[in-house]
């Protein structure tokens, strides 16, 4: 018999197959409407954020910028109608997206779109060719109401409650990032058969911050990979500068090195850099449900 106080989950009787578990991904903003655009026949809209609880925010400095999508620029089966300047509050999910972004795009961006004229004849179509992966999180709007920026509301303005494996972990000035593996109900499913007969999904990857490893409430948070968390926080934007360098080095394309060790003046790769942004979920909260360890032991037993 199991030590453990924990319940074991149900076993299902043959032949029978057992309902789906979702993990929790729920989020929450109120702000402004800067910019619409639209995309694919979705419509997106990037909305500014208080990062100090107001509803409409005037300072650079105390505001995230957070895209928005409206899945065939529709909220539920209503049609969008939607301006700058709007104030709105949404709820919805997260979810990750990703793209390969050109060489050509981050030079653009770095302000140096003539460094592949410098680069050897015989290897400008492969350096064309170079591309690098970009993730970015997305929130997908499910309820919109639009608010009055002159009347006071009360609070919700930007909170986000999510559960889900700790899939990865690093650490960067001090502070804690974990890539939470989301399996919500709104995941796609693959071809093939999960556990039980259940289907298997994809995950949404959702990334977690905890400055310094800690929440913002000041409690040190100690996880390890596959263990399951439960996070509320608040979504913020932080933007950092990569150097091309770093971009080259981090596709681990074989091709890629030796692109460089034929390139004159290799040494200017450290200084063209350009500005990125990401989302995190900035955490306040967080629930340690198991550790995998000991999930592992209480199924030996």
């Amino acid at each position: 018999m199991s030590k453990s106080s924990s319940p074991r989950p149900p076993v299902p009787a043959r032949g029978r197959r057992p309902d789906e578990q979702f993990d929790m991904n729920s989020a929450t903003l109120a702000g402004v409407v800067q910019k619409l655009w639209g995309h694919n026949g979705d419509v997106f809209a990037r909305l500014r954020v208080s990062r100090r609880g107001q509803l409409v925010e005037t300072e650079d400095a105390q505001s995230s910028l957070i895209n928005l999508r409206f899945a065939n620029g529709m909220v539920g089966e209503r049609d969008l109608s939607l301006q700058p300047g709007d104030v709105l509050r949404v709820t919805g999910y997260l979810s990750h997206t990703e793209f390969d972004e050109t060489i050509r795009n981050f030079l653009e961006a770095a302000r140096k779109p003539d460094f592949l004229e410098n680069v050897p004849q015989e290897d400008l179509a492969a350096w064309q060719a170079v591309t690098f992966k970009r993730v970015n999180t997305m929130f997908n709007v499910e309820t919109l109401e639009l608010l009055d920026s002159q009347k006071p509301e009360a609070g919700g303005f930007n909170r986000v409650v999510l559960e889900g494996p700790v899939s990865r972990q690093w650490t960067h000035s001090e502070d804690v990032y974990l890539r939470l593996a989301v399996y919500d109900q709104h995941t796609r499913v693959t071809k093939e058969i999960g556990n039980y007969g259940r289907p298997r999904r994809l995950p949404h990857y959702l990334t977690i911050l905890l400055p310094g490893g800690k929440t913002t409430g000041g409690r040190q948070v100690v996880a390890s990979l596959k263990d399951r968390l439960r996070v509320t926080g608040e979504l913020h934007d932080r933007g950092y500068r990569r150097t091309l360098h770093e971009m080259l080095l981090a596709t681990g394309s074989s091709s890629v090195t030796d692109l460089l060790q034929r390139l004159p003046n290799a040494g200017d790769l450290h200084t063209i850099s350009a500005q990125q942004e990401s989302l995190h979920i900035v955490a306040s909260a967080v629930i340690v449900y198991a550790s995998a360890g000991s999930r592992q032991k209480e199924e030996q037993e």
